[in-house]
């Protein structure tokens, strides 16, 4: 082993001062120059996105190594890029290959409380383990923990000394990204972007490694009509979009139905556009679908072409791309009209509008063959983060119970459905969870959220509970709700619970119908959180819209 140990300590000290030195100090901050403390929500930000402990000076004595010797010294400075806050962890004469069943039990303090770390000189395997505050009033507690890169030797001198033959090695700078076991075990991660070339190449063939996209003009008409108690929702689209690998410019239209079973369960569909066409020889779009989600502002885009750069006899090479964009559109008012029927009598509601791209063209690029792991959210406006940070209350933005009277079977006694409408927003997540005439209890007991005749429950909920005591006016909910854009492969799972003392109702009779609601502006309304708590789910999400992050 220790024969194994000098091979590699040289091998490191030729190589690494020569060639590999300067890499790792580009790539790294200096202590000083870090930017020192963060204010508590920049510490929340960071430590959930992309928490890292940057290693500078680390230096390694091992003695008498070349007679088995494994006692000596490690040291390093150590900065948290959460907290801005460094440490300096320094180790002497200890075991540098410690063994048996309590040798990965064996920590070394560093100068900061709750910062360790352990080291093998068999692997030059480094361990940190740590957890730190972003605000000293919170008891919002991270932890982590994370293994070096394997060391760059920079070079390594021989010194007698009374301790023996002491071999000193300089490492290069390094970093160890920190796993989150608390307050929620993932692996935070930054997006990976496509590549956007400098300078376009100018064969298709190369160019179609780094796909891109233009869009030259785009039309959104939205229509939404109810009539004799049926809704409608759909949308056309359509669009002129260049693929700038092949040159080729193709219109697309696609027809979508918001009603049907992927938009009613909170994902977003790719939809095979209308007759992609092209009369450019060297190039062939064999299909081009398109992927819309308004409330997210996302575009997405992804193709199949062939392109032989117009040379006579070579084979035409295929591809196939895929990307995301974000932009914004510009709408006009909806046209709010009556439907009638053939005796001109209102039936019904229409209410149309037309959007149109806000800052045409829109160049963006894409991923060859597939896009990798994306959560479901922007990453600039993320889920994990706000729900852990912002979700203080849930704002109660309607509040309207119905009550009707139900005939029995005889005839004679009648019973009666009481059906309430509510809307929450929920600031965590950015999304509004809508109830429209849930059929509800009134006896302040917790009850499961069932579907209305109309509309299906929120997609964004995984679960939810209701409490309502009209007498006592009390009004609770229980709700679940997921987010994965800090590790798409491992979505946390949230639980809130809201009960408030609301003002008396304000009720109307019409007929036997009567229908209550509250004497102030339910928007004005917050229910705050007395219970907030979540866990990792172990698994990708498994409802929302299949969006990634930009």
């Amino acid at each position: 082993m220790t024969c194994l140990v000098e091979l590699i300590l040289c091998a490191f000290a030729l190589h690494s001062a020569a060639c590999s030195a300067a890499s790792i100090q580009r790539r790294q901050y200096q202590p000083d120059s870090a930017g020192g403390p963060r204010t508590p929500q920049q510490c929340i930000e960071a430590s959930l996105t992309n928490p890292t402990w940057d290693i500078y000076s680390p230096t390694l004595v091992v003695i008498n190594g070349a007679s088995d010797g494994t006692q000596g010294d490690i040291g390093f400075l150590a900065a948290n890029s959460a907290t801005g806050v460094s440490a300096n962890c320094t180790a002497k004469d200890i075991d540098l290959e410690p063994r048996g069943a309590t040798a990965l039990g064996v920590w070394h303090n560093c100068s900061i409380p709750d910062l360790s770390f352990q080291f093998d000189l068999e692997t030059l395997d480094m361990r940190l383990r740590g957890s730190w505050l972003c605000d000293n009033s919170s008891s919002l507690v991270f932890m982590a923990n994370g293994s070096w890169e394997v060391p760059l030797i920079q070079g390594c001198f021989d010194e007698e000394t009374p301790r023996g033959l002491e071999r000193l090695c300089i490492m290069g700078n390094s970093q160890v990204p920190a796993g989150l076991s608390l307050p929620i075990a993932i692996h935070p991660q930054l997006p990976l972007l496509p590549y956007t070339p400098r300078e376009r190449a100018q064969r298709c063939v190369d160019r179609s490694y780094d796909p891109e996209w233009q869009i030259n003009d785009l039309l959104y008409q939205h229509h939404f009509t109810k009539k004799n108690n049926m809704t409608s929702i759909s949308y056309d689209l359509s669009l002129d979009v260049t693929n700038i690998s092949d040159g080729q410019s193709l219109n697309c239209s696609v027809t979508v139905d918001l009603q049907d079973t992927y938009y009613t369960n909170g994902s977003t569909p790719w939809v095979r556009c209308n007759g992609p066409g092209g009369d450019d020889s060297s190039s062939n779009t064999t299909f081009i679908d398109v992927m819309l989600d308004t409330d997210y502002g996302v575009f997405g885009i992804r193709q199949a072409w062939e392109c032989s750069d117009g040379v006579a006899g070579v084979e035409r090479d295929q591809f196939d791309g895929i990307a995301y964009t974000s932009f914004s559109l510009d709408c006009g008012r909806p046209t709010n009209l009556a439907v009638r029927d053939s005796q001109g009598l209102v039936i019904g509601a229409a209410s149309d509008y037309n959007c149109s791209l806000l800052t045409p063209p829109a160049t963006f690029s894409g991923y060859v063959d597939k896009a990798p792991p994306m959560p479901h959210t922007y990453y600039s406006r993320s889920c994990t983060i706000t729900s852990i940070s912002d979700t203080t209350a849930l704002a109660l933005q309607e509040y309207r119970i119905e009550s009707a009277p139900i005939p029995a079977g005889d005839g004679n006694n009648k019973t009666s459905s009481v059906l309430g409408s509510f809307t929450l927003y929920n600031l965590g997540p950015g999304d509004a969870y809508k109830f429209s005439r849930m059929p509800v209890v009134d006896d302040g007991a917790w009850h499961d959220c069932t579907a209305g005749q109309e509309e299906a429950l929120p997609w964004q909920l995984v679960g939810c509970q209701y409490l309502l005591d009209r007498a006592s006016h009390r009004l609770g909910f229980q709700v679940q709700w997921y987010c994965d854009d800090r590790d798409a492969t491992n979505a946390i799972l949230f639980n809130a619970t809201v009960e408030q003392q609301l003002p008396g109702e304000v009720c109307a009779t019409v007929g036997e119908r009567e229908t209550c609601g509250l004497p102030v502006d339910v928007a004005e309304l917050d229910m705050p959180i007395s219970s907030l708590t979540w866990a990792a789910s172990g698994k990708p999400m498994d409802r929302g819209p299949t969006l990634p992050w930009i």
